[in-house]
């Protein structure tokens, strides 16, 4: 009902603690300059496994004046722990690749094996490595975050996305004893990483965009809902890859904050969804922050923000890879926009 609209809402709480400007300049998803990542002389490999490396690209986002940081960099960490082979990749002329699924191990809710010590499964050590020296280093410079993908998105990751649909829609009990096997194991890793003192989770669940809302109702929104059941710190929903027919499935959850895709449209989401939720959004083509001028990135900014977002976040940023005047650009353009 209307009554918990006197609870100050905690992720609102939490962007006001760091801002900076009349809006925060805060975003939810990884963001990996390469400029400044060759700057630093900094491996784009060893981002994703290095704890060193890792704190390193990760503090970029401070110096650069953003007011939030998310690790880990890319959304397979959660099947490498659950068995996935991951291939890191040394790119190609120069250009650098994200981690890629090269197996993926399961067919049945049985294959579904969460390790029994998930903080020192895979890559876990040097993410939670990561948190703990942004949290105690000293200088509070913003608010640290994880990002972690929906049940259906992990599903994605850990089975063959072919078969995952096929057996969606002919064997639809498997494929909801799968999704529960997953969402325990998301539950358990969203403890870890509270235990570790995140400030906020992001939890992605794109990899749903192309479900029908039939489907979504029924296998998935149980889920989800149950991933936001509980909320140790600010959580928010999040669905890049399309979600204006979602909508309403993701407000069920109950989230802290919304996050919608750039292509999206903002105006119509913020009718759907109360002025005291935080709404996000990235804003610009993928080559706005490489191509752009300051000019046009200022007026792609307040055309978004003035559609309703709350904050907007930067589109692509390792290929092309952006410049880093223009990701100035883009945080002044945000941090000035009139205040409410």
């Amino acid at each position: 009902g209307h009554g918990e609209n006197t609870v100050q809402n905690p992720l609102i709480l939490l962007m006001d603690k760091y801002r900076r400007g009349n809006r925060p300049v805060f975003h939810l998803g990884p963001f990996l300059p390469l400029a400044a990542i060759r700057e630093k002389g900094l491996l784009f490999n060893e981002v994703f496994r290095n704890a060193e490396t890792m704190t390193a690209a990760a503090r970029i986002s401070f110096e650069l004046g953003f007011e939030s940081t998310v690790v880990p960099f890319d959304l397979n960490v959660e099947a490498e722990i659950l068995g996935a082979r991951v291939s890191y990749h040394d790119g190609f002329d120069g250009h650098p690749v994200y981690p890629t699924i090269s197996h993926r191990p399961v067919t049945s809710a049985s294959d579904v094996v969460i390790p029994a010590d998930i903080e020192t499964a895979a890559r876990m050590p040097a993410i939670l490595s990561t948190i703990s020296s942004l949290k105690n280093s000293g200088s509070d410079l913003g608010a640290v975050g994880v990002f972690m993908p929906g049940p259906f998105t992990l599903a994605g990751q850990v089975m063959e996305p072919e078969e995952l649909f096929v057996m969606l829609l002919k064997k639809p009990g498997r494929a909801r004893r799968i999704l529960e096997r997953l969402t325990d194991f998301i539950l358990m890793l969203k403890s870890v990483y509270a235990s570790a003192g995140i400030d906020f989770i992001v939890i992605e669940e794109g990899g749903a965009a192309s479900v029908s809302p039939k489907m979504f109702d029924r296998l998935l929104l149980p889920n989800l809902q149950a991933i936001f059941t509980e909320k140790p710190c600010p959580m928010v929903i999040s669905m890049t890859g399309g979600s204006d027919s979602s909508l309403d499935f993701l407000m069920a959850c109950d989230p802290d904050g919304v996050g919608i895709d750039r292509r999206c449209d903002t105006a119509g989401a913020r009718k759907k969804i109360p002025p005291s939720l935080p709404l996000f959004t990235g804003c610009g083509a993928h080559d706005m922050l490489a191509n752009g001028s300051p000019e046009i990135i200022a007026a792609t900014v307040y055309r978004r923000l003035t559609r309703g977002a709350t904050t907007v976040g930067p589109p692509a940023d390792i290929y092309p890879p952006a410049r880093m005047e223009n990701i100035k650009a883009f945080i002044r353009a945000v941090r000035e926009y009139p205040a409410k």
